[in-house]
């Protein structure tokens, strides 16, 4: 709800206030009224689950695509994530499970390493998980925006002592806030406290507030028809003394990697990050992640000094959902299973995809450690298992990359024999060249269904959310 607050001009003018001036009005700004995003409701299937220490290991995702503000129902699908998914008919959605927690850094590495390998072949389409868990929109920090207002009725008045206490609060209760935060609003609270530090003759304490307006937003410039020449020559010697101070640095690293980095709610990069050069200054930095609930602090960067912000992401409850889901259908008994788990299906529903892939770890009663890759086409219900994984070998049969090599074949059909057609291709029978080796095609007894009390699909909190989930396109046709 947009409203505005009228300026109020007292009537008698002192003599010292006629000096003032220079200080002309300025319309106030308007709040917008926060819309809550509604939660992920996403439900797994009920059946008997692994053992505690069984964790999902959190991966390094792919990089995430701008999303449309969620629904208000809490069981509705994202107008986006419809027509995303629509068009995602052979997308691939791939989870690293451990099944004991010994296992979860191989688990994450074996899910590393397939992500990136199928993701450099560019013929595999990722679920888009930004579109499935898209950010909800910024809250607004209203105590901030009724601060500043409140400052600006004081400037108006001629009041510089109150106006200058207000709109310091103002700065201040937005700086508490760096995820809501909006930097030109930030910078403006910084603006209208030097200008009145300023008809206070505090010239120093103006200098530091117009640094402190610039560092917010350096696209902010005083409006000669709203300012005077006071202020404009003071925000002109603070620019001035900014941009000769040497640059700092910012480092940013989260866990899971792969997350994007904002940095006065502009996008700067994906996580690990490294050498992004900020002139001195306190900074609001976000790290956001689809599926995860978004990192967000005040950071100051000093001259020729590295600042690093390290983020550990927590994942919002409809990833967590999945990744249950995920480590059910990655036990020994859900892989030795004809059937596809359950679990699958409910994968393949809530996130659009034709394959899941479960690249699962584990610990033998030796201790030593190995890893197993299964993967199902829920459309033809083919299924590839026998996928092993040594990982004391880089290279050859056994190795992680051997195995996206195997996961590739399956999603792409680049194994199948050339000229056959699509009838062909969907019933291969076991003389074909690919059922020799190794890893091989295997029907599955059928795909359990997935009601509609199963699965909700919902929005849920930013970030931006993702890791075990890696989608990864196909490009076979059948």
């Amino acid at each position: 709800m947009t409203f505005a607050l009228a300026c109020v001009l007292s009537a008698p003018v002192a003599d010292a206030a006629t000096k003032r001036k220079s200080a002309a009005k300025k319309k106030r700004p308007s709040a917008t009224k926060p819309v809550p995003a509604p939660e992920d409701t996403f439900t797994p299937p009920d059946d008997p689950g692994p053992t505690a220490d069984a964790p999902v290991a959190p991966v390094a995702p792919v990089a995430k695509t701008p999303s449309t503000p969620a629904a208000n129902s809490p069981v509705a699908k994202p107008a986006a994530a419809i027509a995303a998914t629509k068009a995602a008919t052979s997308a691939v959605a791939l989870f690293g499970v451990a099944r004991q927690s010994a296992a979860s850094d191989q688990a994450a590495k074996l899910e590393d390493t397939l992500s990136r390998k199928l993701g450099a072949a560019g013929d595999v389409q990722f679920v888009d998980l930004a579109a499935a868990f898209p950010a909800p929109e910024p809250q607004g920090i209203p105590k901030g925006d009724a601060l500043f207002d409140e400052g600006r009725s004081a400037y108006d008045n001629l009041d510089p002592d109150t106006a200058a206490v207000k709109f310091k609060a103002a700065a201040d209760t937005y700086v508490q806030r760096p995820g809501d935060l909006r930097a030109e609003k930030l910078g403006e609270a910084f603006l209208f406290q030097g200008a009145s530090q300023l008809l206070n003759g505090d010239v120093a304490g103006a200098k530091v507030s117009f640094t402190n307006a610039l560092v917010a937003e350096p696209s902010l410039r005083p409006d000669a028809g709203q300012f005077g020449q006071d202020v404009q020559r003071v925000f002109a010697e603070a620019q001035k003394e900014l941009e000769a101070q040497p640059l700092g640095s910012l480092v940013v690293t989260s866990q899971p990697a792969g997350a994007r980095v904002l940095v006065r709610g502009r996008d700067v990069g994906a996580t690990p990050l490294s050498g992004l050069k900020l002139a001195p200054g306190r900074y609001p930095v976000q790290v956001v992640l689809p599926g995860y609930a978004p990192s967000a602090s005040y950071t100051e960067v000093k001259a020729s000094a590295s600042a690093e912000v390290k983020a550990k992401l927590a994942p919002a409850p409809g990833l967590s959902a999945l990744r249950d889901a995920a480590t059910k259908a990655g036990t020994e008994q859900a892989f030795s299973a004809d059937a596809v788990p359950p679990e699958v299906g409910a994968i393949g529903e809530r996130l659009n995809a034709r394959y899941v892939v479960l690249a699962a770890a584990y610990q033998d009663k030796k201790g030593r450690l190995h890893g197993e890759v299964q993967a199902w086409d829920l459309r033809t219900k083919n299924r590839l298992r026998g996928v092993e994984v040594d990982f004391t070998k880089r290279e050859g049969k056994y190795s992680a990359d051997a195995a996206a090599e195997q996961v590739h074949t399956f999603l792409t059909g680049a194994a199948l024999p050339k000229g056959r057609t699509s009838d062909e291709k969907e019933s291969v029978s076991s003389s074909d060249s690919v059922l020799r080796k190794p890893w091989f095609w295997a029907a599955a007894a059928g795909v359990a269904a997935v009601t509609a009390g199963v699965v909700y699909v919902a929005t849920t909190d930013r970030g931006p959310g993702f890791n075990p989930v890696n989608g990864l396109p196909g490009g076979i046709s059948f």
